[in-house]
């Protein structure tokens, strides 16, 4: 009988061989689905604003430089394309570096004191964005079909010169 020792360097070895695209494949499509979701909070189901987002970007987000309504709609709307091309994994790192931008503008100016949520989306997003969409994604199709493929070609797949 092994000891607890050996047993949980075997379960740590195990993890180290972990593939890279399974953990963005799950960072990607948990991000882009939660920003999804928070986009569908803010609208009905004609995409107009509902009366609560309204009210939360006059009387609490506050956000600067732009008047409430702009700015309702256009976190909405990122929310929606941003996250729904991050599940996809189309636009990958462009979608995941728009939400987290959009993140670091919600920790600076609406919620401060939310750093601990705001750290763990960051770091999801930076995941994605330092391993590239992983081969679960339409990006890495694009890629194949293409034949145009990099240096960051997500990892399985062929690179070309």
């Amino acid at each position: 009988m092994p000891s607890p020792i050996a047993l949980y360097h075997n379960v740590v070895d195990r993890l180290k061989r972990t593939p890279d695209g399974l953990m963005v494949f799950m960072a990607r499509v948990g991000m882009g689905a939660f920003f999804v979701r928070a986009g569908q909070t803010k609208v009905d189901g004609d995409f107009n604003l509902t009366s609560s987002a309204l009210y939360l970007f006059k009387e609490e987000y506050k956000v600067p430089l732009l008047p409430p309504e702009v700015a309702a709609y256009m976190a909405a709307g990122v929310e929606h394309i941003a996250g729904g091309l991050l599940v996809i994994g189309l636009a990958t790192r462009l979608s995941a570096a728009t939400l987290f931008g959009m993140t670091a503008v919600i920790q600076v100016f609406v919620y401060p004191g939310s750093w601990p949520d705001h750290v763990l989306w960051m770091a999801a997003l930076l995941l994605v964005l330092s391993r590239g969409p992983g081969w679960l994604a339409a990006d890495s199709l694009v890629c194949r079909l293409s034949g145009t493929c990099g240096s960051d070609a997500p990892s399985g797949t062929p690179k070309t010169q």
